[in-house]
């Protein structure tokens, strides 16, 4: 994936995360799905996500229409392409304890770039 369609799915998956209002972060773990996977890329998501059952986590489905509608204005067309692949796991944590973000599989966008950004979304 090349980095601006990782700035664009980090950018979608926040805001669609912060701007969907059935998703509690705070209260329960979410878990972004890429439409465009297959289910057994879906499977290994979930693996490694450390989620053994969906229906342990709120599953929100993205796809190329929901990049499009949230990243309208703030990203190009090549930036957004037309498939969905990324994902992301929220958890809860302790008051005040901030946002802690880990990464894989990104060459361009750092985990102090997701941060700030989920900070700035008021997540």
């Amino acid at each position: 994936m090349n980095r601006n369609k990782t700035i664009g799915a980090v950018l979608a998956a926040t805001l669609m995360v912060n701007s969907m209002p059935f998703v509690f972060a705070d209260s329960s773990r979410v878990v972004t799905m890429a439409a465009d996977l297959t289910p057994q890329q879906q499977e290994a998501i979930l693996k490694y996500f450390g989620v053994n059952n969906k229906s342990e986590v709120e599953m929100v489905n993205v796809n190329n229409q929901d990049e499009r509608h949230y990243l309208e204005g703030v990203a190009n067309e090549a930036q957004i392409g037309n498939k969905t692949y990324s994902c992301c796991y929220i958890e809860p944590t302790k008051a005040g304890s901030g946002v802690n973000v880990r990464t894989a599989n990104l060459t361009y966008v750092t985990a102090n770039m997701i941060s700030s950004t989920l900070m700035t979304a008021g997540v």
